[in-house]
């Protein structure tokens, strides 16, 4: 992958220096690591080696971040673009398979094929819904493009054996949430999962039974944050009882 001629910067946060592309206005502001930094937060919560998912990752911000910190991450992202920026940032940092696996591919009930609906098409861009039967009425954007992407199940993931189980959970994935229960119940289960940031829409239909869902595996509601300029939109962390 030529990344040499592809604009980046170098980026300190907290102390962690590396390099984030650059080259589309999106990614200007997603190399700023100002937006939504309770993910941060939540990350250096975690112990070097501990396992991090990040599913819906985008461009790889908050992946890199954690490998920085020590962790083994294994990153999640469906959207061609997205994904094509997230290969390049581990690419310019220098990062190995070892810390930090990027999958092109979305979450869901199980493993599969599906159509992601895109609001921007570029890199860097969000309003990207996976297709799973059903459109919430708060992520019906103008979409202008579809993609072919593919979808994986968490559980049949780790049964295949080949990565380990996580530790903690970062999920944003609009529209995904309840197929990705579907697809993770064993997972939920696992005494190894200590903790979870979910990117939840008190107006989605599913809200409450997201939360009871969570709670059933044994995940209470620890803090929640008000994404900014996104009506009723949270970042919620839960910790195992």
């Amino acid at each position: 992958m030529k990344t040499d001629k592809l604009k980046f910067s170098e980026v300190e946060v907290r102390g962690v220096n590396f390099k984030l592309m650059t080259y589309t206005r999106s990614l200007e502001l997603c190399a700023r690591m100002n937006y939504e930094t309770e993910n941060l937060d939540f990350i250096d919560l975690m112990e070097p080696n501990d396992v991090f998912y990040d599913l819906g990752a985008c461009e790889g911000r908050f992946s890199l971040y954690a490998a920085l910190k020590g962790l083994r991450v294994i990153s999640f992202e469906p959207e061609a673009k997205n994904f094509l920026v997230f290969s390049q940032n581990i690419e310019i940092n220098g990062f190995d398979e070892d810390r930090i696996k990027a999958i092109n591919a979305g979450v869901g009930a199980k493993n599969g094929k599906a159509i992601i609906k895109i609001g921007q098409p570029w890199e860097g861009g969000h309003q990207k819904i996976v297709e799973h039967g059903e459109i919430r009425n708060d992520l019906n954007f103008d979409f202008v493009e579809n993609q072919e992407i593919e979808l994986i199940s968490i559980d049949s993931f780790i049964e295949e054996g080949v990565y380990p189980s996580p530790n903690y959970l970062k999920i944003d994935i609009d529209g995904s949430e309840m197929p990705f229960l579907i697809g993770a119940a064993k997972t939920l289960q696992s005494e190894a999962l200590k903790g979870i940031i979910f990117e939840l829409n008190e107006i989605d239909p599913n809200f409450e039974n997201i939360i009871t869902f969570l709670n059933k595996n044994g995940f209470i509601e620890l803090e929640r944050f008000k994404v900014p300029n996104e009506p009723k939109l949270y970042n919620i962390i839960f910790e195992r009882k």
